[in-house]
Order: structure tokens, then C-alpha cells, then sequence
């Protein structure tokens, strides 16, 4: 199922080289089953992300970002001049990646605490436009978006999309298409975006991921978070 992950991993890393700061925005409906990974992502990094720049307990971290749930409109902003992540998701940290945040041997030093800071996570929903006059304010160097995608492959299957060939590959739910949303974010600036979607199994009303794409998922926050440390 994951025969392609070295190359998606040389992948993500030629796509950091020379970036300056890194937005993350996970998209996709999390009541409608395996539409959530993308928010299911961005909750597991953003506790990941927190622990290591805080030190803190996996329950308390759970805790706030069980009770992080912002109302994320343009309209405010002002609320988010300081802003690193942005999670309006419920899930607590997953046992499996419990068991990698306790192999972490992070040297957290001011260069880390930098790259983390610039790093921003965004939980987008199903409405990821309501998010583009934040991003552009936040002006990161570098955008990846997740979600899941019909790509007729096999259920958790992972792959890139270029962003010039996102019209091929067929979005879940979300009511704009991510080529126009990356078309409008563009007019005023050529942002380098990447894209990985994750083949989805069930996409009926459920609050849980297919075994399958949870499982990928998980690889793919270890994978972006041992990236998000390195780059």
C-alpha cells in the first residue's frame, strides 16, 4: 500500500529545500469518515508541535487542543497577528504516535524554536477559502495541502500531486476546488505549494478514519514532522 513512501519522502524533501516558513493546511470534512485525515493531521501535528516546544504533558496538550476551538474567519484577523496553529479539531493524540513522540530525541535550541514558530498549522475544514486572507497575511514561503483524494488507488494510498496536475485527481467535498484556490492565492504572490492527498475507503457520516487511512495518516505525521524538525 506504501510501496512509495522512500519517494515521497525525497519528495517532500526537495520541495522544503530553501524554505523560509512552512503553512500546512489540512482540508476536508471530519464527520464524514475518511474526509477528516486532513484535520485529523493537522490535530496530531499541532500536539506534536506543542510538546516539543513546551515540553509539555501529552494530557494537557490534549486537553487544549480539546478546548481550541476558534471561530477562524477572515473577518478576525486581528485575533491571530501572533498566531501558530490554527486547530479547531477535538482529537487527542493517537496511541501510535504516543509511542514516536517518546522516541523524539529533539536538541530544542533557539534555530528549532524558529523554524517551529514559522511552521503554521491550519485546520481549513471543508471550506479552506475562508482561509486565504489569513495564509496571505501569515505569507509563508512554502504551502503543503492534505486531503483526501480520489486518485483510484488502493484505500490509504499516498501520492503528490503537482500543483499544475491538481485538475486530474478528484477532491472529496469541499465546495471550491483547490486548483482555483490555489490560482486566487497566487494572483498576488507564486507561492511554492505542494499537495498530498490520501486515498480514501469510507466517506459515509462517521467520526472515525478507515483503519487503512488512519494508519497512513499516522505515517504521514511522522513523516511531515520529522521533516517540519529537519527543515
Amino acid at each position: 500500500m506504501l510501496n512509495n513512501f522512500d519517494k515521497i519522502s525525497s519528495d517532500i524533501d526537495l520541495f522544503l529545500e530553501n524554505c523560509d516558513s512552512l503553512l500546512v493546511l489540512g482540508i476536508g470534512n471530519d464527520i464524514r469518515g475518511d474526509d477528516g485525515l486532513g484535520p485529523y493531521v493537522i490535530s496530531q501535528l499541532s500536539i506534536l508541535k506543542d510538546y516539543v516546544l513546551n515540553n509539555s504533558n501529552l494530557n494537557d496538550i490534549s486537553q487544549k487542543i480539546r478546548n481550541n476551538e476558534l471561530e477562524n474567519q477572515d473577518n478576525e484577523f486581528e485575533f491571530f497577528d501572533n498566531v501558530n496553529d490554527i486547530n479547531t479539531g477535538n482529537t487527542p493524540l493517537n496511541e501510535c504516535l504516543g509511542s514516536y513522540i517518546n522516541e523524539l530525541n529533539v536538541d530544542v535550541n533557539e534555530s528549532l524554536i524558529e523554524s517551529l514558530e514559522k511552521t503554521y498549522l491550519i485546520n481549513g475544514g471543508s471550506v479552506p477559502e475562508n482561509f486565504t486572507g489569513l495564509i496571505k497575511k501569515l505569507d509563508p514561503s512554502h504551502i503543503i495541502l492534505i486531503d483526501a483524494s480520489l486518485m483510484k488507488m488502493q484505500a490509504g494510498e499516498i501520492n503528490i500531486v503537482d500543483k499544475d496536475n491538481i485538475d486530474d485527481i478528484s477532491i472529496s467535498t469541499h465546495s471550491m476546488s483547490l486548483a482555483y484556490l490555489i490560482k486566487y492565492l497566487q494572483l498576488e504572490k507564486e507561492y511554492e505549494i505542494l499537495f498530498i492527498g490520501i486515498e480514501p475507503e469510507i466517506m459515509d457520516l462517521s467520526f472515525e478514519l478507515s483503519d487503512n487511512v488512519k494508519e497512513s495518516s499516522d505515517m504521514l505525521v511522522k513523516l511531515l514532522f520529522d521533516k517540519i524538525l529537519a527543515y
